[in-house]
C-alpha cells in the first residue's frame, strides 16, 4: 500500500496534474511528446531504487530522445528562420510536459515495487489472486489518486466546480469514456505490462504514444502536422527504444 500509494501520489496527482494543465497550454499532442521523458526517468529512477544498471547506450538513448523532443518544439528566431534558438510552445506549457514525463516514470519504478511486495504477499498457488493484481494495484492506485486530488481541489478552491461540471452532459462523457480507456484499461494493461516484463520494456512500448496521437490530433481536431513535428515524434521514441535495448 505504501509504495503503490506513493506511486500514485508522483505519477497520478503530480504527473497527470502537470499532464492535463499542459494539454489546456500546448496541447495533448505536445503534452504527450513529453511524456517520452518516462521511460529515461523510469530508467535512473531504477538504477537508484532498485539499483538497476545504466549503461552508456542508456545516456545516448536519452540524448537522443532530448533531441527528437527539441526537433519538435524548437524553433529559429529571426528572420527566413535565422537567429537563435527559441521555443515555439509557451514555457509554462514546457515545464508542466517536463513534469508530466518525470512524475509519470518515477511513478512506474515505484509501482513495480509496491507490486513485488504485494505478490510477496500472496499464499503460494493462488494464481487467480496473482492474476488480478494489476488490477487491484490499479484500485489502489485510484483510492490514493482520488484523495489526493480532492486535496489539490480544497487547496485550490475548486471543490465547488465539481457540482457544475456533473451537470455537463458532454463534458461528463466524455470524462468517462477517458476513464475507462485510460486510467482503467490503459494503467492496468501498463501494470501487468511492467509485471511481466520490465519496466523498461514497458514503458518503451508505452512511449510510442505521441506517435499514435498524430493521426487522431488531424482528424478531430484538424491540427495542422508538420513533417518536422513527425520526425521529432519518431525520433524520440527512437532514442527511448535505444534506451533499451
Amino acid at each position: 500500500w505504501f509504495y503503490l500509494a506513493l506511486s500514485a501520489l508522483v505519477g497520478y496527482v503530480f504527473g497527470d496534474f502537470c499532464l492535463f494543465n499542459s494539454y489546456v497550454v500546448i496541447g495533448a499532442r505536445f503534452g504527450q511528446l513529453f511524456m517520452t521523458l518516462a521511460p529515461p526517468t523510469a530508467a535512473i529512477a531504477g538504477w537508484i531504487i532498485l539499483g538497476e544498471k545504466m549503461q552508456l547506450q542508456c545516456v545516448l538513448g536519452m540524448l537522443v530522445t532530448l533531441t527528437g523532443i527539441g526537433i519538435s518544439v524548437l524553433n529559429k528566431g529571426g528572420a527566413e528562420g535565422k537567429g537563435k534558438l527559441s521555443l515555439k510552445l509557451p514555457l509554462k506549457g514546457v515545464l508542466l510536459g517536463i513534469g508530466a514525463g518525470i512524475g509519470q516514470g518515477i511513478g512506474l519504478v515505484l509501482s513495480k515495487v509496491g507490486m513485488n511486495f504485494y505478490e510477496a504477499s500472496i499464499p503460494v498457488g493462488e494464481t487467480e489472486v496473482a492474476q488480478m493484481l494489476p488490477f487491484a494495484s490499479t484500485f489502489i492506485r485510484a483510492v490514493t489518486g482520488a484523495i489526493g486530488f480532492t486535496g489539490v481541489m480544497i487547496l485550490q478552491k475548486k471543490l465547488g466546480t465539481l457540482a457544475a461540471a456533473a451537470k455537463d452532459r458532454k463534458g461528463m462523457n466524455a470524462a468517462f469514456w477517458a476513464t475507462f480507456t485510460g486510467p482503467f484499461i490503459g494503467v492496468s494493461l501498463s501494470l501487468m505490462a511492467v509485471r511481466y516484463t520490465e519496466a523498461g520494456i514497458a514503458s518503451t512500448l508505452m512511449a510510442l504514444t505521441p506517435v499514435f496521437i498524430l493521426w487522431p490530433a488531424h482528424i478531430i481536431f484538424g491540427q495542422k502536422v508538420t513533417f518536422k513535428e513527425v520526425i521529432g515524434a519518431v525520433i524520440s521514441v527512437a532514442g527511448v527504444s535505444l534506451f533499451f535495448l
